[in-house]
């Protein structure tokens, strides 16, 4: 393969990856938190979860502005889209909805450290 073919196909394979990131104002990931913990107040299945020290430096960066912007979590093989309801000023948060099968293998990925 010649080298304007090879420098093609990368520039081709990044095209989803600068696509997927402009869709969302943060990404995060299993290094993000620290632990979860299952929950269902109001008859869906929530994770409260605390945020490690990369997570909390993401979440900093989001303001009262970024309320209802899209946050990215892909953990255990399972990726989730949700809107930022109010802007997080802690260490802990609560994210989901997700099914009953989904938030046991986020959090127990979570929580395997």
């Amino acid at each position: 393969m010649n080298i304007r073919l090879f420098s093609i196909a990368v520039l081709m394979s990044a095209l989803p990856l600068q696509s997927f990131a402009a869709g969302h104002e943060i990404s995060l990931n299993h290094a993000d938190f620290i632990a979860a913990e299952k929950v269902s107040p109001s008859g869906e299945t929530v994770l409260n979860v605390k945020l490690s020290k990369s997570g909390k430096a993401k979440m900093k960066k989001l303001n009262a502005s970024s309320v209802s912007k899209e946050v990215h979590v892909e953990v255990a093989g399972v990726a989730s889209d949700f809107k930022l309801r109010v802007p997080i000023v802690g260490d802990e948060m609560q994210m989901g909805p997700y099914s009953a099968a989904e938030a046991t293998k986020v959090a127990d990925e979570i929580n395997k450290k």
